[in-house]
């Protein structure tokens, strides 16, 4: 009988010794409870030319609730907010460029807050010279910013990038991968630019596919721009010979990034939204392309 107390006691102990579950500790936010889903309108450029109410709520269809203007499709500022928003959408981000930021600043500032945007953003350099017509845009960019362009470019920046916050605007640069060439010394296009204006004044919205096409690590570069990193281009890219610049973009998940360790990355660093974005050529509907995109990211 003590024998058989004995082995209960015993049993009693190895089982009190069993860790257990811990259910207090917090969970980490998935990506869709940590931003709304986002998309970049320039992938639906030609679905909007011919059907702006129709595209926009398809967007939101596919199961988007924030988008990031590329142009205004020929109506005003305040036409297209409202047909955005009869679709249960939210413009949070307006692109513009660095040509129409020097010939048109305060029409570009003007155009993002009666947009109700929160953001504006510029999305590519100005060349010294026109491209040659029918040249591939990222080839030639690629050749086209040398340093002293980027130099150029930082000289109209230092004077924007004040006015465009002074008007109530957050105010950011997105990237291609000409940003990241080594102009020489390690010195790039990209450090140039960001260096043109404090963090407060210049923030950067990181494509990351582009950033993977420049040959970086896009979770190291993330941390590289932390102190002015707010905003993100979710763009996945696969290899293709077809294609000038060897590479086209392709349905996030289905191309060469890792997504998870992006995704973590950014929920460390404060990344306040992000934005899908596919570009062509497309090899089915571009909006069954951003549902493949959206079913990804809520698998995270």
């Amino acid at each position: 009988m003590l024998f058989g107390s004995a082995a209960l006691l015993s049993a009693g102990l190895l089982a009190g010794c069993s860790k257990a579950p811990d259910t207090t500790a917090p969970k980490p936010k998935s990506v869709l409870d940590t931003w709304p889903v986002g998309m970049q309108l320039w992938t639906v450029g030609a679905e909007l030319a011919r059907d702006i109410p129709g595209t926009l709520k398809a967007i939101k269809g596919a199961g988007y609730d924030v988008v990031e203007t590329a142009g205004l499709q020929g109506k005003t500022a305040l036409e297209y907010k409202g047909l955005v928003e009869a679709a249960g959408l939210k413009i949070r981000s307006a692109h513009t460029n660095m040509p129409s930021l020097i010939d048109h600043m305060e029409r570009d500032i003007a155009d993002a807050l009666a947009l109700g945007a929160e953001w504006l953003v510029c999305s590519s350099p100005k060349t010294p010279t026109p491209l040659p017509a029918g040249s591939d845009w990222i080839v030639g960019m690629t050749k086209a910013m040398t340093a002293d362009a980027w130099k150029m470019n930082a000289e109209h920046m230092a004077k924007i990038a004040p006015i465009v916050t002074g008007a109530g605007l957050k105010f950011a640069y997105h990237n291609h991968p000409m940003e990241f060439k080594n102009l020489g010394g390690g010195q790039t296009g990209y450090d140039i630019l960001l260096s043109a204006a404090p963090a407060a004044q210049l923030r950067a919205e990181l494509d990351i596919g582009w950033v993977a096409v420049a040959g970086l690590d896009p979770v190291t570069t993330m941390k590289k721009y932390a102190d002015r990193l707010d905003l993100l281009h979710i763009k996945d890219m696969i290899k293709d010979d077809k294609q000038a610049a060897g590479f086209r973009s392709t349905e996030v998940g289905h191309g060469m990034i890792d997504w998870k360790p992006v995704f973590a990355a950014a929920q460390e660093l404060g990344v306040k939204s992000y934005f899908v974005e596919q570009e062509p050529p497309f090899l089915k509907p571009a909006i069954e392309s951003l549902k493949d995109s959206r079913a990804f990211i809520a698998s995270l």
